[in-house]
């Protein structure tokens, strides 16, 4: 009889486990790129919390990533992000450099796009319009649409 006990509980404890280690992996933040116009160059990331370094101070994002693009899409998932509210701002660079490239007007030569796919009147949308709230305990889907 002891024996039973040992193995209904030692059952118990596997399933509980096995539950709170799938509800861990299933927290996170996928980020789905679309609409960019040829396969060309990369997608960079930039996810910023709370507004701090938005849009232009990369070194303050508190994610970065650089995508490979199938099919003139790109996507990832992040792990690890504690509730709050976040913006994500992405660049089609097409040629590798590493920045946003510009006509003599200012005006931009390759894809960008922000979460909530809003755009700016004059230059990047406001974070209080681009943020999103993203809570640790159940997963999110951002789609983006690149603009050129």
């Amino acid at each position: 009889m002891n024996r039973f006990y040992r193995y209904f509980l030692l059952s118990i404890l596997l399933l509980v486990a096995a539950t709170v280690i799938s509800r861990v992996t299933e927290n996170k933040l996928s980020l789905s790129i679309t609409d960019l116009r040829n396969n060309k160059g990369h997608v960079l990331i930039t996810v910023y919390k709370d507004g701090i370094g938005y849009p232009e101070e990369v070194d303050k994002a508190v994610r970065r990533a650089k995508l490979t693009i199938t099919n003139k899409t790109a996507t990832v998932s992040f792990a690890g992000f504690a509730s709050g509210n976040y913006a994500i701002a992405i660049l089609h660079d097409e040629n590798d450099d590493g920045k946003m490239n510009s006509n003599f007007l200012g005006l931009p030569k390759e894809g960008y796009g922000f979460s909530n796919n809003v755009m700016g009147n004059f230059g990047p949308p406001s974070f209080s319009k681009a943020s999103f709230l993203y809570n640790a305990n159940q997963s999110k889907t951002i789609s983006i649409k690149a603009r050129y």
